[in-house]
């Protein structure tokens, strides 16, 4: 599964490097910090819009849990109808949520210290891609739906059309090419926004058209009601866990911004962005991991669940190994990659020194995480990332920032990555569990 999935993730991380990348080439005459805005603006919408990202997530851990389980103990009706009921869950809760966030974000950016043309430009933003969400939501339980069942390329094939239409349309919507406006920040929003709209209807297309693995037949609200609370026992702490990440991001990114300076909120955005270089394969590993768990456990088979905890750890550690040499190797080549701004560029720098040699740790929490969702245990996985995210990363970048600056916020991070993986995969070894409860 690994192998298809890295693909599709390394695809759909391109889609938030192209967007910086394109966006930190932008020039006006009449704007000199054009492109620094565009950064900076992106650097505080992405905590917010990721906000929501990670409510899908959580959402697609619980279907994942409930789909797995159910095929597990050889019920495939059942778990065709926690599918369906997946899907209607997602989109009530994505309605919601979104339509929170759009009336919250003025008060949240000024709060982080957004002021003037980059609050303006971050809400031009946010006003497209947070509806986006209620799209992706569709996407994301299709996926989730088809990897509970051992599959890799169609979900794959899901997450990279999607990615491949955003990279594709960003600079003609960006830079104006051809027959489009110029729209700067809000094409990039515009285009991420369509690559969504394809990908869902391709996904609901697969699950429900061709592979008939979702069933609303005779669905009442009786039954919708008990499958949602299913679902939600996962789903809801696991949300819980995922907005926990963005949501101390954004703290991150608001120290930086009321203590530092504009600069510094972008190279801070950059880095982060920088960082999904590194935790691509990571990313991907996570969403392999709940398929086996999940089927393993459900089946009672605790000793495999326990191998493929410890042969994802083991990945985690050479993977992690071989990108934090590449990055600290090429850190000036990556740098220049994102931005030709040369104040820029030296504040980022520090963080290919710094941060990817700790990546491996950040795998161990959100790895272990995403096995115990698949087992129906997601109260570990939510502790986990209070204490990485809540506790040490927001405290230890605060105490970064005030006696370093931004390489001090570098050297939080790191701290907080190393402290808080070895704390997950230590009690995940040796203290959780192996066996599924039932779906």
């Amino acid at each position: 599964m690994l192998g298809p999935f890295s693909i599709a993730i390394i695809a759909l991380i391109s889609t938030g490097i192209v967007d910086t990348i394109y966006l930190g080439r932008l020039t006006d005459p009449e704007r000199p910090n054009l492109a620094i805005m565009a950064l900076a603006a992106l650097t505080f919408a992405f905590p917010i819009t990721f906000t929501g990202n990670s409510a899908n997530i959580g959402l697609g851990a619980g279907t994942m849990s409930a789909v797995s389980r159910a095929l597990g103990e050889g019920d495939i009706e059942r778990a065709k109808r926690h599918g369906a009921a997946a899907i209607l869950l997602a989109l009530t809760t994505m309605t919601i949520l979104a339509g929170i966030m759009i009336l919250a974000a003025p008060t949240v950016l000024g709060i982080a210290g957004a002021r003037d043309e980059v609050f303006q430009m971050t809400m031009s933003y946010l006003a497209i891609s947070l509806p986006g969400l209620v799209i992706v939501s569709v996407a994301s339980m299709s996926n989730n739906i088809l990897r509970a069942r051992g599959e890799a390329a169609l979900p794959s094939s899901i997450m990279i059309l999607g990615a491949l239409i955003n990279i594709i349309l960003d600079p003609f919507l960006i830079f104006g090419w051809g027959p489009f406006p110029r729209l700067e920040i809000q094409g990039a929003a515009i285009a991420t926004l369509t690559g969504n709209i394809i990908a869902a209807c391709f996904g609901f297309y697969i699950v429900f058209f061709n592979r008939k693995i979702v069933s609303f037949a005779e669905m009442t609200l009786g039954s919708i009601r008990r499958a949602w609370g299913i679902i939600g026992q996962v789903a809801l702490p696991a949300a819980g866990t995922n907005i926990i990440v963005p949501v101390a991001t954004f703290i991150a990114v608001a120290i930086i911004g009321v203590t530092l300076s504009e600069t510094d909120v972008a190279a801070f955005g950059v880095a982060s962005r920088a960082e999904l270089i590194s935790v691509g394969m990571l990313y991907a590993l996570s969403a392999c991991i709940g398929a086996i768990t999940g089927r393993n456990g459900g089946a009672g088979n605790t000793e495999r669940v326990r191998e493929a905890f410890r042969v994802c750890y083991l990945i985690c550690l050479v993977w992690s190994t071989i990108m934090a040499l590449i990055m600290a190797v090429f850190a000036d080549q990556i740098a220049h990659l994102f931005t030709s701004d040369l104040t820029l560029i030296e504040k980022i720098k520090p963080y290919f020194y710094i941060v990817p040699v700790t990546i491996f740790a950040y795998g161990f929490v959100f790895v272990s995480a995403a096995g115990l969702n698949a087992l129906g245990r997601p109260i570990y996985g939510l502790i986990y990332t209070i204490i990485r995210s809540v506790i040490l990363y927001i405290g230890l970048i605060w105490i970064g920032v005030t006696f370093d600056g931004l390489r001090g916020a570098f050297l939080g991070v790191a701290a907080a990555n190393l402290i808080s993986g070895i704390l997950a995969a230590g009690w995940t070894w040796f203290k959780v569990p192996m066996t599924a409860k039932k779906s």
